[in-house]
């Protein structure tokens, strides 16, 4: 299915990315911070979810969960399917950023973020042990999330 995203056009096997997704779901990480990702996405970003099942996308099912905080989180989906056309429209479903990438073999990423989630753990967030709580890793989440939106295009 073709989707036409401001200026960008997208070609994703919808049934192909549901099934990636759902997959992806299925076998999720269980630490504080991802249950809290999990618990809270559709209350506080309903809009967000629907967009995401609208292109195949299991909101539940990132390739990648990236927490820059306790509540501030990247997710990254894998796609079956290509990008199309290349736009320069920064693309954002409400207030939350959309990059895209380039993959391989017959795929392509999105990434959605930065997205502000309440804790609502039982744990407190600093007790946690997770990399998230590692300064070296919450610098490195700054720099990716810089270098994918310091370039109006990401691709090879």
């Amino acid at each position: 299915m073709t989707f036409d995203l401001a200026d960008w056009r997208i070609q994703v096997d919808v049934e192909a990315t549901r099934k990636l997704t759902t997959d992806n779901a299925d076998d999720h990480c269980d630490c504080a911070y991802c249950r809290n990702f999990y618990e809270t996405l559709p209350q506080t970003y309903p809009g967000l979810c629907v967009a995401l099942s609208r292109l195949g996308i299991n909101p539940m099912g990132p390739s990648e969960l990236m927490p820059f905080t306790p509540e501030l989180y990247l997710a990254c989906y894998r796609l079956r399917g290509s990008i199309l056309r290349w736009g320069k429209s920064q693309l954002a479903v409400g207030n939350i950023p959309i990059v895209l990438e380039d993959g391989e073999d017959g795929s392509f990423f999105l990434w959605a973020g930065e997205m502000a989630l309440p804790w609502l753990q039982r744990e407190s967030a600093q007790e946690v042990v997770s990399p998230a709580n590692m300064p070296e890793f919450l610098e490195r989440m700054r720099l990716i999330w810089l270098l994918r939106h310091g370039q109006e295009q990401i691709h090879s």
